[in-house]
């Protein structure tokens, strides 16, 4: 069980070694070897699946490897898309880009993600999830999925617990280097977008010991947009004047998006070793993510009119109210993570020691939102398909097309910051023993992450602008819309010049002010962490047990935010009929974490695995914030979104059986199943029936509400199976296929008079998960065809009535990746993204919730490399 410390010099041992290697995993005799060296002819796809299969075998838990090289081989900007290849592994998208991971179709709150050992803060206000995507993929040196803990292990994770490691020039021999440029062409927006890679590695001998440093940058600017047609709100059953009866949308959206994403990835790692059983590294990390967008859209206010006839295909209103308005929105993401450490083996024992600290932010400064209004039109739909088609009485098209008849009538100008701060530190001891002539390590140590998330917002609402202004004043003549005739739109250019020569001038919404910035909060997240594990090494088998010990200390500050017509005790008036006072929550809890992992060669070619472990989750920070996250009160009409502060942890006990078989030839064949029993589970539902509306608008009447908090489900059962394939073969063709099938049912804990079934599948859990990858090269030249497929998943939950659950639809992408390498160092590059143009779209009971096309793009780039 001795441990000799030093870099994974497998991945860059030479091809034919490396294939030779992998092939003769468990077996002794050189004869093999040479045979199957002499046998089969090596590419750089066989290499790179080699080497994530043989580290796949070799590990003591359920673990998916992806190494740089390999996630090279597909057109993945970025940790989240290079992370969606891998077995059980979906990606939520936004604008088309993957940005957050889920594991076995889990929730991506409920995973954990760590770069080098240390846990990543995450920049946005609500999420607990990081979203990978700020992470270019040129920055790795793996991706490891481990579906399984030990406790070792944060115990943070039901999903699974992604690590990133970043370069380590001591994987390599002496210099190497690689410079890469591209431009990507995006179909619907007809826009190019360069980018910028480069990373650099250097071995110095310092008389014995060895200094690696690794260096690696990558900057990219990416036009691209959408196009968008949703429902806010459900479509919900409707009776017109006429007594006609049909489910109808209270408002739709057309949107149309235009985007500049930048993004900058530095990373600069320190290794230095001392002897082969000691070293010391600085490792770290920064990446810096902009997002520049534009948004026109178009609303179509239903529900302000008297609706006069309905079908179960089209509608009409008469009275209604169509509002347009533009968000011009710059936001700017930054984490930094940086971890000193070390780890020295000491004959029978050994310590690994980490110090790291991790920040990250997000800033949103001079946000603004700026809406035009019409009131008065006939309006409706001809057609409620996943994308309606919306339609205009013949008497009011002349004015719905008129830019002068739309009235300014509102601007809101945001300025708002999120921090995540985290300071952690981890000391690890181990012993060697012997357990009946058997060689067993003894583990043991502590953690401790002291974590404080922040958010500081800041709106001011604008009703009055000292003249009346219309459209016509800012108009831009026409939208580029596919999924329908937009009409007018809003001139950016033309309404900043307006805003900074009058602002001083407007007048301000006091209310609505107040409101939207009374969401500050401030919540510290404390964990410590103990735990005791023993790894057995018997002939054929690998046994890991033991209990780890964590206790966290959470506590939020937020404000209580009432409209109210009298005079609230205790409270501040930050404006007529506006009281907000401080809202302070604080709870402690601790948890044992026992797990066990048992791993059985049961021949030269079969891996048997089972384990039991046991997990939590922390719910994400945007459900415990005190503060709500919207008030919106207008003439007896109510709509708040809040958060719930005594949500409690999910709770997981997890069982997983697998066997993998391994061919001699490359080849890899692995079935598995698991088990998930998840008390506590989070589900964001309609509390309306049940909640006190006094606490947000005090005396003034309330006619239609509606209440949406995260609040505790019952319990929870998944159960799912994995599949996954390799093999190469002799004419350079490289087949890859995973699938992941679960099965989940969760109990929301209503009432035996509850008007809804009390049973829903877990939210945002997709009962199939899967990829094909078919790759083949000869000689210079490499191609893969990828395909990745996600099932349907629901998305949010009425606690009255099932019909208004809204779910996002089966997802699937075809993706494109072409190589070819020129003898000295060059490679030319080509890869398409989502061929097949899949939208994405979300609905309840088949009507639109939600329906957003991004279109194909192409990336063309040259790389120079001596890796």
């Amino acid at each position: 069980m001795k441990k000799t410390i030093r870099s994974t010099r497998l991945l860059a041992m030479p091809l034919t070694a490396l294939a030779a290697a992998v092939i003769s995993i468990n077996t002794t005799a050189a004869e093999t070897k040479r045979e199957a060296m002499e046998t089969i002819e090596v590419t750089a796809q066989v290499a790179n699946a080699s080497s994530d299969i043989e580290r796949q075998r070799n590990a003591n838990k359920v673990v998916a490897v992806q190494t740089s090289d390999a996630i090279g081989e597909l057109p993945d900007a970025n940790v989240t898309e290079a992370l969606q290849r891998m077995p059980g592994v979906s990606i939520a998208r936004d604008q088309g880009e993957g940005r957050f991971v889920g594991v076995r179709g889990i929730d991506p709150n409920l995973n954990a993600s760590t770069i080098n050992g240390m846990s990543l803060p995450a920049p946005e206000a609500d999420s607990r999830a990081v979203a990978l995507d700020v992470i270019p993929s040129d920055l790795l040196a793996s991706l490891e999925v481990y579906k399984t803990l030990t406790p070792d292990m944060s115990a943070d994770s039901i999903g699974g617990a992604i690590e990133i490691k970043s370069l380590n020039a001591l994987d390599q021999d002496g210099q190497a280097y690689k410079i890469s440029v591209e431009n990507s062409y995006s179909e619907l927006q007809e826009e190019n977008s360069p980018k910028l890679a480069g990373k650099f590695t250097q071995v110095f001998d310092l008389g014995g010991r060895e200094l690696g440093v690794a260096i690696a940058a990558s900057h990219q600017e990416r036009k691209f947009g959408s196009e968008n047609e949703e429902t806010d709100g459900v479509w919900e059953l409707m009776e017109a004047e006429d007594g006609s009866e049909a489910f109808g949308a209270p408002e739709i959206e057309q949107r149309d998006y235009s985007i500049t994403r930048e993004r900058t990835g530095l990373a600069a790692n320190l290794d230095y070793r001392l002897s082969e059983t000691s070293q010391v590294y600085l490792h770290s990390l920064y990446s810096d993510f902009s997002d520049s967008e534009e948004r026109q859209r178009n609303s179509w206010k239903l529900d302000k009119g008297d609706l006069q006839t309905i079908t179960a295909n089209s509608a009409s209103w008469s009275d209604a109210t169509l509002d347009k308005s533009l968000k011009d929105r710059f936001e700017e993401q930054e984490i930094l993570s940086v971890i000193f450490g070390g780890e020295h083996d000491l004959d029978i024992w050994g310590v690994e020691y980490a110090l790291g600290y991790s920040h990250a932010e997000e800033a949103e400064p001079h946000r603004r939102d700026t809406g035009f209004k019409q009131k008065g039109l006939r309006l409706g739909y001809v057609s409620a398909g996943d994308v309606p088609q919306m339609a205009v009485g013949a008497d009011d098209l002349a004015a719905a097309l008129d830019p002068s008849s739309y009235e300014l009538d509102e601007i809101v100008i945001e300025d708002n910051f999120t921090e995540d701060e985290e300071v952690s530190f981890r000391i690890d001891i181990h012993r060697e023993l012997q357990v009946g002539g058997n060689p067993s390590e003894l583990k043991f140590g502590l953690q401790q992450r002291t974590r404080e998330k922040t958010g500081d917002m800041n709106a001011t609402t604008y009703d009055g602008f000292g003249g009346d202004y219309t459209l016509a004043d800012f108009a831009m003549n026409s939208v580029d819309y596919g999924l329908a005739p937009f009409g007018p739109g809003i001139d950016k250019g033309a309404l900043n010049r307006f805003i900074k020569a009058n602002r001083g001038s407007f007048e301000i919404d006091a209310t609505a002010t107040a409101l939207d910035s009374a969401r500050d909060y401030v919540m510290d997240e404390d964990i410590t962490a103990l735990y005791a594990m023993h790894s057995v090494e018997f002939n054929r088998a690998n046994l890991v047990y033991g209990v780890r010990y964590e206790k966290t200390d959470f506590s939020a500050d937020g404000n209580r935010v009432i409209e109210s017509g009298e005079v609230i005790p205790g409270a501040e008036e930050v404006a007529e009929d506006v009281y907000v006072s401080p809202e302070k929550y604080q709870r402690d809890y601790s948890d044992l974490f026992p797990s066990i992992n048992f791993k059985y060669d049961y021949t030269d070619n079969i891996v048997l695995r089972a384990a039991f472990t046991e997990s939590q989750s922390r719910p994400s920070f945007g459900h415990l914030n005190p503060s709500a996250k919207e008030i919106e009160y207008d003439e007896g009409e109510l709509k708040v979104e809040a958060g719930n502060p005594a949500l409690d942890p999910y709770e997981a006990q997890n069982f997983d059986f697998s066997a993998e078989y391994y061919a001699d030839r490359l080849g890899m064949f692995s079935v598995g199943v698991f088990h998930k029993q998840i008390d506590n589970f989070v589900v964001t539902a309609d509390v309306t029936a049940s909640a006190d509306l006094i606490q947000y608008v005090g005396n003034l009447p309330v006619d239609d509400a509606e209440i949406l908090q995260p609040i505790n489900g019952d319990s929870a059962t998944l159960t799912g199976a994995e599949l996954a394939w390799t093999q190469g073969f002799d004419n350079g063709l490289l087949l890859r296929a995973n699938a992941t099938f679960a099965d989940s049912e969760a109990k929301l804990g209503l009432g035996a008079d509850a008007g809804r079934s009390n049973t829903i599948s877990l939210p945002s859990q997709a009962d199939l998960v899967g990829n094909l990858i078919v790759g083949y090269e000869r000689d210079a030249l490499s191609l893969r065809l990828s395909t990745t497929f996600t099932g349907e998943r629901l998305v949010d939950v009425n606690l009255e009535n099932a019909a208004l659950d809204r779910y996002q639809d089966s997802h699937m992408q075809v993706d494109l990746s072409a190589k070819y390498r020129f003898a000295n160092g060059l490679q030319l590059s080509f890869s398409g993204v989502n061929l097949n143009d899949e939208p994405l779209y979300i609905n309840n009971s088949g009507y639109n919730g939600q329906y957003e096309e991004y279109g194909p793009s192409y990336v063309l780039g040259l790389s120079y490399s001596t890796f």
